[in-house]
Parts: C-alpha cells; sequence; structure tokens
C-alpha cells in the first residue's frame, strides 16, 4: 500500500497594525466594502472587509506562490474557500477559523486525491483516497491516519475490507484476492496474525491460528481432494502432534516435521489393522508393533520404510 502525503496548510497570521503592513485601498473603515491589504513580507489581500478587517469573499496571494480564493470571517479563512499551492497542489472545501473543516477535497499534484471530511486541518471521519497508482481506499480516519473501518482496493482487483490502525490493517478484516482467494480473520500491522481462515482458488482450506502472515499454532487443513490434518502447524507446515485422514479413510495420529510424518505415531487401516511405532519422513523407520484386525500383536523393525524382521 502507497504512503500517503499529510495535508499542512499555515494558518495566515492577520494584523492589520503589524509593522510595515497597510490597507492600500478600502472602503470598510465603518461597515462593509473592499479593498486591498498587504503585509512587509509581499503577501496581499484583495476582497470584501468589514470595519477593516477581512470578512466576506476575497483572495490572499501569499509570497510563496499560494494562494487562497474564498470567504472570509474575522481576518480568517472560514466557510467555503479553495488554497492552491504553488507547487499544484489544491484543497478546495470548508474552512473553520482558518483551518480546514468539515467537508473538502484535496488534490495533489501527482495524482493522489482525497475527498471527505476534515477537522482543524486534518482528515477525520469519512472519506475516500484515491492514488494515482489506483489503489483506493474508502472508509474511517482520525489525525489524517487510515484508523477504523474502511475498504481498499488494488488496481489489480484485490480488496481488503475490515479494521484499520494508523494506516495498516489491525482487527478483523477479509481480503478478497482475484485469484479467487480469500482470508477473513484477524490481522496485525498488515499480516495475518490470530484466527483466521483461508481457502484457497484450488479448494484448499485452513481454518486457524496464525502468527505474522503464516500459519502457526493449531489449525485444521482440508484438501480439494478429500485429504484433511487437524493438530499442531509451524510456519505453514505441518509441526508437532496432529491427526492426517486421507480420502480412502486411512488415518494417522502421530508427530509431524516440515509436512512429513517424523517420530512416534499410529497409523490405522480402515480394515481394521494398525502400527505404532518411529516414522522418519514419512516411511516406517525403526521398532514398531502391528496390529491385525482381530487384535493380534507382531513386533516389528523398519529401516527407511522396508521390514528387516
Amino acid at each position: 500500500m502507497k504512503r500517503y502525503l499529510l495535508l499542512l496548510v499555515l494558518i495566515v497570521p492577520i494584523s492589520v497594525v503589524a509593522q510595515g503592513s497597510r490597507w492600500v485601498t478600502n472602503d470598510c473603515s465603518s461597515g462593509e466594502g473592499t479593498g486591498t491589504y498587504t503585509w512587509a513580507n509581499g503577501e496581499t489581500y484583495e476582497g470584501q472587509c468589514l470595519n477593516e478587517r477581512l470578512n466576506g469573499q476575497g483572495t490572499l496571494f501569499m509570497a510563496n506562490g499560494d494562494r487562497y480564493v474564498g470567504h472570509w470571517q474575522r481576518d480568517l479563512q472560514n466557510g467555503q474557500g479553495t488554497y492552491f499551492w504553488a507547487n499544484g497542489d489544491r484543497y478546495e472545501g470548508q474552512w473553520r477559523d482558518g483551518a480546514q473543516d468539515g467537508d473538502g477535497t484535496f488534490t495533489q499534484a501527482n495524482g493522489d486525491r482525497y475527498v471527505g471530511q476534515w477537522t482543524n486541518r486534518r482528515k477525520n471521519g469519512r472519506g475516500m483516497l484515491t492514488l494515482a497508482n489506483g489503489e483506493r481506499y474508502d472508509g474511517d480516519w482520525l489525525q489524517d491516519q487510515i484508523t477504523g473501518s474502511g475498504s481498499y482496493d488494488w488496481p489489480n482487483g484485490d480488496r481488503f475490507e475490515g479494521q484499520w490502525d494508523n494506516g495498516r490493517q489491525n482487527g478483523r478484516g477479509v481480503m478478497q484476492r482475484t485469484n479467487g482467494d480469500r482470508y477473513e480473520g484477524q490481522y496485525q500491522d498488515n499480516r495475518r496474525h490470530g484466527s483466521g481462515i483461508y481457502s484457497w482458488n484450488n479448494g484448499d482450506r485452513y481454518e486457524g491460528q496464525w502468527e505474522n502472515g503464516r500459519q502457526n499454532g493449531n489449525g485444521v487443513k482440508l484438501w480439494a481432494n478429500g485429504d484433511s490434518y487437524e493438530g499442531q502447524v509451524k510456519d505453514d507446515q505441518l509441526n508437532g502432534h496432529g491427526i492426517f485422514t486421507w480420502d480412502n479413510g486411512n488415518r494417522f495420529e502421530g508427530q509431524f516435521q516440515n509436512d512429513a510424518i517424523n517420530g512416534t505415531g499410529s497409523f490405522f487401516w480402515t480394515n481394521g489393522e494398525r502400527y505404532v511405532g518411529l516414522w522418519s519422513d514419512g516411511q516406517r523407520d525403526g521398532p514398531g508393533t502391528f496390529y491385525d484386525a482381530e487384535g493380534m500383536e507382531f513386533e516389528k523393525l523398519y529401516r527407511f520404510g522396508t521390514s528387516v524382521d
């Protein structure tokens, strides 16, 4: 997600008694009128005034090339107005006591655009930010930061909808990918973290715990071919104790490491047979006991999956 620029607007101090500043012309010394006021630093106001104070519609020309056109009250921008920066940025909307406050649109020279609510020159409330690269956020803001609930859309069609804090995905949310993948669950600092469900476009599915964007903790994996696993996972792989069930009904219960059966465990066949022993990389490796369907026991010894009895 591209970082957006904050909007900073200087509240222009207005003083008709500042040294070197003066009314060039005015007919509002005792009521409404129009006039031109200049400051020693080269800034100029042209527009309506009341009792020699900026009041009504007027234009302020800044020495740095910035310009404000809009409504004034008590020497400050109040009401509807537009501020033009010399670099091409522009704010158009409501003002209160010299600051953006209310509904307004900020358009940057690079093509980024924010339309929404403001409080004391900061984005606050509901608003939509559209970036020049096609990304778009629509939702809550707090002190110029994406905070609250909202949706973020990428140009490739990916979409996130959920909770935010200080410009990052935090809380519950749903990420829908254009390739059909979908995650619904908890986030922390833009990463899947906590409990959540990830569904792949091929029909595979994981439901369980996440840490820093990876499957970590306890979870359930379901494959499109009918296989399933329930147990411990680490770094997106089967790691720890778990139960793997094949689509034909056979089942293994025991230890896993890096997506393979490793350690002690029991394999159950659907015909009632069972093997209990040591395993390595998915193969019987070491001593074990085979139980037939009638419960008869047979001590066995395997090396890399091959019986050496």
